[in-house]
């Protein structure tokens, strides 16, 4: 069978859906940054009170995902996806239409990132069993997807601020636009999933128990290196408008521009890699990837300017862009029968780090500027480039 075709119609059109939502959920993701300013103004918060809402976000997802451990490889994914999904339209609705404090934002927060916890782990870990043949192709496609919706993350979110719709609707009205897919996608995944994962059951070998998985060094290696991509992707998109805007020149008014453009990197690299990542070279690109987008991340900090920005960001977006995919799908085959389970641990890691960056990078803006914290971007992504040079190498 060839890598690039689906096994079935059925097969097809649920990974689609995934697509699908795979973007929209990345829009959520990346247009949080855009808006924080205009959040932080409105309830009168410091940088490190800002960056605390990435943390409580990430601490919700946390505890989802440890509930995942257990779940995640015996429940259908399908569905896990589905209520996910829900769950954070939901959320988006409550944020946009109900939320008055500080503190009630803050337990939105924690809601908003369980659901969307289980929704991320669980379309990755579903993306890559339904496709048996070809699942690096239709893996990076599925983060790919990501990278489109998060190129209109920033524009969404600088549309809505810039025509007064405000920060809080921009919350519901995304939330509408995922109710209305997930009806949709009753007919083009749930039910057609129900069959598809029925056939997966009667393929799969014994998965590996979760303390073999935890005990299982390469795990934490790959925890490492997923963990430290997380933290600088989400330190650099909750902060950089607000760095941005601390900078002489257009570079603040241009921001979500800069955003977009830096996504759009992710998209072309996501796309590039799905046509030439094999078991055989993942290591090597994995490697490459981040280390080629620590070393243009911090070109674009140390020069501060606009026309900076607009040359090395896409570039930083092109070389770190499909740096994670290929981590997870380097886990997926290292641990085949336990797709789940150990991208439920590739996510608490990502989640930890996601946690606790943008918090970090808040206080070092408080106590001295957020253009000291910024090559904490860098820094993190050294880290997984030099950690992946223990990644076991393998083969087709």
């Amino acid at each position: 069978m060839n890598k690039f075709q689906a096994k079935s119609k059925n097969v097809l059109m649920t990974t689609i859906t995934s697509y699908i939502l795979m973007a929209l959920y990345a829009i959520l993701l990346n247009m949080i940054g855009e808006l924080l300013p205009e959040i932080m103004s409105d309830y009168n918060l410091t940088m490190s009170q800002g960056g605390l809402l990435q943390t409580v976000f990430n601490i919700g997802g946390i505890v989802a995902l440890l509930c995942m451990l257990y779940f995640s490889d015996r429940i259908r994914k399908s569905k896990l996806i589905y209520y996910g999904f829900l769950i954070t339209s939901v959320s988006l609705a409550f944020i946009g239409l109900f939320t008055n404090s500080y503190l009630l934002l803050l337990f939105s927060f924690v809601i908003l990132g369980s659901s969307t916890k289980v929704f991320d782990v669980s379309v990755n870990a579903y993306v890559n069993d339904i496709n048996t043949k070809g699942r690096e192709f239709f893996l990076q496609m599925l983060h790919t997807s990501f990278g489109i919706g998060a190129v209109l993350g920033p524009a969404y979110a600088s549309f809505m601020i810039i025509s007064n719709f405000g920060w809080k609707t921009a919350f519901w009205f995304l939330g509408a636009i995922y109710l209305f897919v997930l009806f949709i996608s009753i007919y083009t995944m749930l039910k057609p999933s129900s069959e598809i994962e029925k056939n997966l059951v009667h393929h799969k070998h014994k998965a590996l128990g979760i303390m073999s998985l935890i005990k299982n060094p390469q795990v934490w290696i790959l925890f490492i290196g997923a963990g430290c991509f997380s933290g600088a992707y989400v330190g650099m998109v909750t902060w950089f408008p607000t760095y941005a805007k601390s900078l002489p020149g257009k570079a603040g008014a241009l921001s979500g521009l800069i955003l977009s453009i830096f996504f759009f990197g992710y998209v072309i690299s996501r796309g590039i890699a799905s046509f030439i990542l094999t078991t055989k070279n993942a290591r090597f690109l994995i490697i490459l990837t981040s280390l080629m987008g620590g070393v243009t991340f911090i070109i674009a900090f140390l020069i501060s300017q606009t026309w900076a920005f607009f040359t090395f960001m896409p570039l930083a977006g092109f070389f770190a862009g499909a740096t994670l995919p290929m981590i997870i799908f380097v886990a997926c085959t290292i641990f085949p029968n336990n797709s789940g389970g150990v991208t439920t641990i590739l996510y608490i890691g990502i989640s930890v780090f996601a946690m606790f960056t943008p918090y970090i990078m808040g206080m070092i803006g408080d106590n001295y500027s957020i253009t000291t914290a910024m090559p904490l971007v860098s820094i993190l992504m050294f880290i997984a480039a030099i950690v992946s040079l223990l990644i076991r190498k393998t083969s087709d």
